[in-house]
């Protein structure tokens, strides 16, 4: 896919290159990497079959469970904190409101705190919120 725009689910991992499908998984901190030539698979969908078999044996083997996926912060918040981020920005471009999200079971929870109400404590309080949360 292009830049900035991302793979459909049944593509995670998968990108082609020029002549070949490359894959890319991270799991428990380890990098799992293959390459499957065009040529040397019997052709695109062949070889993209074979990609996506070994995809789903790695991921088969080292699940990618949903607590660790909302433990691991997103690349575009800007505190660092994993499930907190701002909502809405004064016009000046500063945090007015931030929210915490995680998830209980089936159940999506949320709480937000507002700088005009809180002030600086705002994100503290958010992050400590997210952490709570993610502990039952």
């Amino acid at each position: 896919m292009p830049k900035g725009i991302p793979n459909p689910l049944s593509m995670r991992g998968i990108w082609r290159v020029e002549d070949r499908w490359e894959i890319t998984l991270i799991r428990q901190g380890q990098r799992h990497r293959r390459v499957f030539l065009f040529s040397a698979h019997g052709g695109i969908r062949a070889s993209l079959k074979i990609a996506e078999q070994w995809r789903d044996e790695i991921e088969a083997e080292k699940p990618l469970t949903p607590r660790v996926q909302a433990a691991k912060p997103r690349v575009d918040s800007p505190t660092g904190a994993a499930g907190v981020t701002c909502i809405r920005c004064t016009p000046d471009g500063k945090p007015s409101i931030w929210r915490a999200q995680t998830r209980i079971g089936d159940r999506n929870v949320s709480m937000s705190f507002s700088v005009g109400r809180y002030g600086a404590r705002a994100l503290d309080l958010e992050i400590s919120e997210r952490e709570s949360n993610s502990n039952k």
